[in-house]
């Protein structure tokens, strides 16, 4: 029996996932599928003897020894790849990582192009991290894939779309320096990963967890939202179709959990209709992983609405033959009308955590 975790953010990320894939991959032989997005992923866990890493590129499962691996739904940067391999060698950390064949790959052109028309956009800024995600989606789908062509790819686009450069954004742009450092990390990155093709290769695993991106209200198809919104499928759709990709030696138990504060959070532009002060939530708490930033702005806040939780997160797992859960994070920061919530969610396994270590998590009842 293959046990199967999938993680899902239930709002607009931020909800901790990371802390829950941290909790579900304590098992030995443990991998850790990262579904969908790519190195604008921000998934904080803390070990109980309190070491502290934000994941971009590797599973959340990595402190527990877990594996990890990029489908072809991911996008690689190889550039954040060798920072972040680095930081967890200094943590003691070796990582182990399965990467397919087939995924896009980011390079620097891409992320100063997401950046440069982020700052075009003005007060009508999509809230972007600036890790040129959507760019390179785009410039794969144009069919430019040669690392020569990129540059003056993104410099004719400039062109088109009268988008000028500052004197800072030319030096940089023409800088003879990031070719040679692209092609040394793209070599580090290569030197570090086993390539995978075929998938059947996770039947080597007892326990699989797919770690999603982002969040549901974030979801590339939510058009309510459009165009504040990711390019990509941020709940059960992806992981859903890598399971059937699978040739599996064993019979799948699958569990499906999505992770929500007691409140909301936003870290980005876009509208938010329950959007209330900090204050009205916990003026005392503090998020060291949402820093205010030039892209995304300070972290926003807001009341969360139970029934519009419940009708978007059973919307997304529909009629998935599965175990259903939701987990509730930074429950000592703000007390929700918790017997709705049970009622909402009655025959759930409902998990809960007040702290940011994967020890701190409560399963509080069994359906």
């Amino acid at each position: 029996m293959k046990d199967i975790k999938i993680v899902a953010g239930a709002n607009w990320g931020d909800e901790g996932k990371g802390l829950m894939t941290d909790y579900f991959s304590q098992k030995p032989n443990s991998i850790v599928v990262c579904s969908n997005g790519g190195s604008q992923r921000g998934h904080t866990v803390v070990t109980p003897d309190g070491i502290r890493h934000v994941f971009h590129h590797f599973g959340s499962g990595t402190f527990n020894g877990a594996a990890t691996y990029l489908p072809k739904e991911f996008i690689v940067n190889p550039l954040i790849f060798a920072q972040e391999y680095k930081e967890l060698i200094n943590n003691k950390v070796v990582p182990n990582i399965y990467v397919h064949n087939d995924c896009m790959v980011s390079t620097p052109y891409d992320m100063m192009a997401n950046q440069v028309i982020e700052e075009s956009r003005g007060k009508q800024k999509h809230g972007s991290c600036g890790f040129g995600i959507f760019e390179t989606i785009k410039r794969y789908k144009n069919g430019i894939t040669d690392f020569d062509k990129i540059k003056n790819y993104y410099l004719e686009k400039f062109e088109r779309d009268k988008i000028l450069l500052s004197d800072d954004w030319k030096r940089i742009f023409n800088d003879p320096g990031i070719n040679d450092h692209f092609i040394e990390d793209l070599d580090f990155m290569n030197e570090h990963i086993k390539s995978i093709r075929d998938e059947s290769f996770l039947n080597m695993f007892d326990h699989i967890i797919f770690e999603a991106a982002q969040g549901l209200l974030l979801d590339q198809n939510n058009l309510k939202y459009f165009p504040y919104l990711t390019p990509s499928n941020t709940g059960l759709k992806n992981p859903k179709e890598i399971i059937e990709r699978i040739d599996w030696y064993d019979e799948l138990n699958i569990e499906v959990c999505y992770v929500t504060r007691t409140y909301l959070t936003r870290h980005g532009a876009g509208p938010f209709p329950t959007e209330c002060d900090k204050n009205e939530i916990n003026s005392e708490m503090h998020d060291n992983t949402n820093v205010p930033n030039p892209h995304q702005d300070t972290l926003r806040y807001g009341k969360l609405d139970l029934d519009e939780l419940y009708r978007r997160i059973t919307a997304d797992v529909g009629d998935f033959e599965c175990k259903k859960s939701i987990a509730l994070t930074h429950c000592n920061e703000f007390r929700m009308d918790e017997d709705k919530f049970e009622k909402l969610f009655l025959g759930w396994n409902i998990y809960k955590s007040d702290g940011e270590t994967h020890n701190s998590v409560k399963e509080t009842s069994r359906a």
